[in-house]
């Protein structure tokens, strides 16, 4: 009997700091814990990201981008 793999999908989160504003919206809305904020937001842990962009739909300066890979 062969391996199986388990598919599963892998985005990337990338914060453009020229346009965050440092609103925390991303913080405040994500339901994984993606974002760290300083001054300006940080991806701290983009291995948790489920890729349902409620980040980027609450970002108000258009700052966040996700790619599925």
């Amino acid at each position: 009997m062969g391996k199986r793999y388990k598919t599963f999908e892998v985005y990337l989160v990338y914060i453009d700091p020229d346009k965050c504003d440092g609103c925390e919206e991303c913080v405040k809305f994500c339901p994984v814990d993606v974002f760290d904020m300083a001054h300006k937001a940080t991806v701290g842990r983009p291995q948790n990201c489920l890729g349902c962009r409620t980040c980027v739909a609450v970002c108000k300066s258009g700052a966040i981008i996700i790619t599925e890979i």
